[in-house]
């Protein structure tokens, strides 16, 4: 079966999120903060790591 890919920004102001629980991402210009499967925590992919 194929696995589907990840979600890609379309744009500079999107933003790809992912649920800490079940996995799922989202690209979004909007911040998402609550995962719309699961209802757990969505987490900005998007933003600079620490080093």
């Amino acid at each position: 079966m194929p696995t589907p890919s990840d979600p890609a920004p379309r744009n500079d102001a999107e933003r790809l999120f992912e649920c800490v629980e079940c996995g799922k991402r989202l690209c979004s210009a909007e911040k998402i903060t609550t995962c719309p499967g699961c209802g757990a925590m969505m987490q900005n992919l998007s933003r600079p790591r620490p080093e």
